[in-house]
C-alpha cells in the first residue's frame, strides 16, 4: 500500500530516531494514572523494550514517577509486582491526575488563563478529522487497534474523513488545556449506531472514545451523546464540502498542498483556508484535518459560516516534507 522509499532515505531516518531517542529531558511528577485500555508498559519507549510484555490492566491506578518531557506523550509509571517495574506508557492510553501540577507556567493573560484544566474556560475549539487509510498505514501507535486490523483485511473500507476528535482550547494554555474532571462515558445505543460510521473504532469498542471524553470532551458542558453527535455532525458537513471533497479525489495517489489550499480558497473562502490545517505522518502520507472554530459551534454546510470567528491556524501543514502528499486507498492495494 505504501510508496517505498528509497532505502538510504530509511538508513538516514533511523539514525535520526536512533540519536535523537537518546537526548529527551524527563520531568518529576507525582500523581495516578488510572489506564482506560490495556496498552504496552515499555522499558525504554524509544527502543520499544518491554521486557515480560507486561501491559496495564484496564480500570487500574498506577503511580506516576515522570513524564518524558514538559507536556510530553510519555508517562513513567510503577506497575506492581514485575521485573523492572519502572516503565513508560502512552498518555492516551489512560487519564492522569497529577498531585503537583507539571511546572509549565502558562502566558501570561486574563484572570484565570493560567487554569488549564478548568472546564468551560476554553476561547475556542478544533476539530480533529482522521484520514484513517493514512493513519493506520502508517502512524505509530500504541496497542491494538481493530479498526486498522479490518482495514488491512478488507473487512472495513473507509473513503471519507473520520473524528478523531473534537478538541475545546483554550489559547493561553496552548497544549496544555484538557483533563478537566473525571466524568464516566455512557453513550446511548442510538448515539452507537449513528456515530460508529463516522468514528469507525465505536464499531469495535470505545477506547478511542473514552480517551476522547476524558481528555477534551470534560471540558466542555455537553452530555457525552450531545458532544459525539455534534463532532461527527460537523465531520459530515466537511466531509461533504469542497475540502472532503478535494482529498477524496486523490485517493490512491498524490495530491498537492498548494493545490488543495487554492480549491479551498476558490470554493470556500480566504477566511476557511487559513484554519484547515493539513497533518502528515512519515512526512509524506495524508494523517489528518484539522478545522478551526469558535467557541460556540453553530453547525452549518457553509464551512465559512462555521468556523467564522475561530483563530487562523499557525500553519498550513504539520509534519509534512513537502508539497506533495500521498492519500492512501483502503484496503489492500
Amino acid at each position: 500500500m505504501a510508496i517505498p522509499r528509497p532505502f538510504s532515505h530509511r538508513i538516514l531516518a533511523l539514525l535520526i530516531g536512533l540519536l535523537s531517542g537518546t537526548t529527551f529531558a524527563s520531568v518529576q511528577a507525582t500523581g495516578t494514572f488510572e489506564a482506560v485500555r490495556s496498552c504496552d508498559a515499555f522499558k525504554s519507549f524509544q527502543k520499544g523494550t518491554n521486557p515480560g510484555n507486561i501491559r496495564l490492566e484496564p480500570g487500574q491506578a498506577y503511580n506516576i514517577e515522570e513524564l518524558n518531557e514538559r507536556g510530553g506523550d510519555w508517562i513513567r509509571v510503577t506497575v506492581p509486582a514485575v521485573r523492572d517495574p519502572l516503565r513508560w506508557v502512552p498518555k492516551e492510553c489512560g487519564v492522569t491526575e497529577f498531585e503537583q501540577p507539571e511546572p509549565t507556567p502558562a502566558p501570561p493573560g486574563p484572570s484565570g488563563a493560567g487554569k488549564c484544566n478548568t472546564a468551560n474556560t476554553y476561547d475556542s475549539n478544533v476539530l480533529a478529522m482522521s484520514w484513517q487509510p493514512g493513519f493506520c498505514e502508517h502512524a505509530r501507535y500504541s496497542g491494538r487497534k481493530p479498526e486498522c486490523d479490518a482495514l488491512e483485511d478488507g473487512e472495513l473500507s473507509i473513503s471519507h474523513l473520520t473524528i478523531h476528535g473534537l478538541w475545546p482550547n483554550k489559547q493561553a494554555c496552548g497544549t496544555q488545556y484538557g483533563n478537566c474532571r473525571k466524568t464516566a462515558l455512557s453513550l446511548s445505543e442510538d448515539t452507537l449506531a449513528e456515530v460508529a460510521p463516522w468514528m469507525p473504532n465505536l464499531i469495535y469498542d470505545t477506547d478511542l472514545a473514552t480517551h476522547e471524553w476524558s481528555k477534551h470532551g470534560s471540558c466542555q458542558a455537553r452530555e457525552d451523546d450531545d458532544y459525539f453527535r455534534l463532532a461527527k455532525l460537523i465531520t459530515e458537513q466537511v466531509d461533504r464540502s469542497a475540502i472532503g471533497a478535494y482529498i477524496e479525489s486523490n485517493v490512491g495517489g498524490e495530491m498537492s498542498v498548494s493545490e488543495f489550499f487554492a480549491q479551498v480558497r476558490r470554493e470556500l473562502g480566504p477566511d476557511v483556508e487559513q484554519k484547515v490545517q493539513l497533518l502528515c505522518t512519515g512526512g509524506r502520507y495524508l494523517q489528518e484535518i484539522r478545522l478551526s472554530l469558535p467557541r460556540d459551534i453553530v453547525p452549518d454546510p457553509d464551512i465559512a459560516k462555521m468556523v467564522a470567528g475561530a483563530p487562523r491556524l499557525s500553519a498550513r501543514t504539520d509534519k509534512c516534507d513537502s508539497d506533495r502528499i500521498y492519500i492512501e486507498r483502503s484496503g489492500k492495494e
